[in-house]
């Protein structure tokens, strides 16, 4: 089975140092709008439109505004692309 990893907040800012790391938000474009952290948003229901452009990071973080979305994407994702190192943000976004 593929793991992805959860992490805290500590994790997310060592991991973003790193090069070829992307965070991915899963939220609506909406949510996007009003508030972000940056990365790249990827509605869930538009996220085979996505996975080529994802194939190109090692590692990528994904993230909504709770964690519980992101948890089940991240998952998703990683089956889509078993190479890549796929974490989700277990606290999520908070405004």
């Amino acid at each position: 089975m593929l793991e992805v990893n959860e992490i805290s907040d500590k994790v997310f800012n060592k991991l973003l140092k790193k090069a070829s790391t992307l965070i991915v938000d899963v939220r609506e474009k909406e949510e996007f709008v009003d508030f972000n952290i940056g990365g790249l948003n990827v509605p869930a229901h538009l996220l085979n439109e996505y996975v080529e452009q994802l194939k190109a990071f090692k590692s990528l973080i994904v993230v909504c505004s709770n964690g519980s979305r992101s948890h089940i994407m991240a998952r998703v994702i990683q089956k889509k692309i078993p190479t890549a190192k796929v974490y989700h943000l277990s606290a999520g976004i908070i405004k």
